[in-house]
């Protein structure tokens, strides 16, 4: 199978594209059925979401033909982010409405059809996003929320000394370093996910709402600006146009998904252009192949 990319979002909506610029095979499902997170592994794309009282999983090898199932959430353990580590597919989530503490948890699959019991993980706030490298899994998540596993998730430790203002949106791992970013430009580096480089930051109102790894450089995208940094320590700022909320790269194309139902492509991460619109919003993108 070639490289591709699929947008998923709002009821049920499903599309793929070989180039980031031609989309096609739009599907949808029921009104009300979201999907928030896609992933890529073991020759298969994996996206969930929630409709009702109840996690949806949708999986596929093609984008084409999709093979869907649900998993009780009863209203609160709702997977809102999702990862491949390597061998199995990681999601996380909770309820950032609950009073005193989200029950963060997050459960395991090799291949999206079949799903362990969600294991709870200790702490108040929600992990929204993970990244896996050198030998860990490392979250972020609300009020500043920055938590790393080395044993699968069993054990968690968290950084010390953390603050709502360094709130970190989304994380990528690449060259030995995990990158986290927020608003107002805040870029933030780790090697393990527990000790973390001062906050570097931006222009007001420049939030970085998503960033990516392209195999030689982090691109770190918001409104605004694109910051890339080939370690994730220096960083080089750029104006950029029309930039997206959530973005992949794969094939030397940026994909990114903007308000409402926006499909952006972009060769440098700084120049947006629209290459399809939906009917409905599109939540994320990926890239697998």
């Amino acid at each position: 199978m070639g490289g591709r990319f699929i947008a998923v979002g709002q009821d049920g909506a499903r599309i793929v594209s070989e180039d980031g610029r031609a989309w096609h095979h739009a599907q949808s499902g029921k009104e009300g059925e979201t999907y928030r997170a896609i992933a890529f592994g073991n020759d298969r794309f994996v996206a969930v979401g929630s409709y009702g009282g109840d996690n949806i999983i949708a999986s596929t090898p093609d984008g084409v033909a999709w093979e869907s199932a649900k998993k009780e959430a009863k209203y609160v353990k709702y997977i809102r982010g999702l990862g491949f580590d390597g061998k199995q597919f990681m999601g996380i989530g909770g309820d950032p409405g609950s009073v005193g503490s989200s029950k963060p948890f997050f459960l395991t699959s090799p291949d999206g059809k079949s799903w362990s019991d969600a294991v709870d993980i200790p702490g108040k706030h929600i992990i929204r996003r993970i990244a896996f490298g050198n030998g860990a899994i490392v979250g972020v998540g609300d009020r500043g929320r920055r938590s790393a596993s080395r044993d699968g998730g069993k054990t968690w430790q968290e950084a010390p000394d953390v603050k709502a203002i360094d709130t970190l949106i989304d994380i990528a791992f690449g060259q030995g370093r995990f990158v986290g970013v927020g608003l107002h430009g805040l870029r933030m580096s780790s090697e393990d996910g527990v000790g973390w480089s001062a906050p570097q930051r931006g222009e007001e109102g420049e939030h970085l709402n998503t960033v990516v790894w392209t195999g030689t450089q982090f691109a770190a995208i918001g409104f605004g600006a694109t910051y890339f940094s080939t370690d994730g320590l220096k960083w080089e700022r750029r104006a950029n146009q029309h930039a997206p909320l959530t973005a992949a790269f794969g094939a030397g194309n940026f994909v990114g998904t903007q308000w409402k139902g926006r499909l952006l492509h972009s060769k440098d991460a700084v120049v947006w252009t629209e290459a399809h619109q939906s009917a409905q919003h599109l939540e994320a993108v990926c890239f697998g192949g």
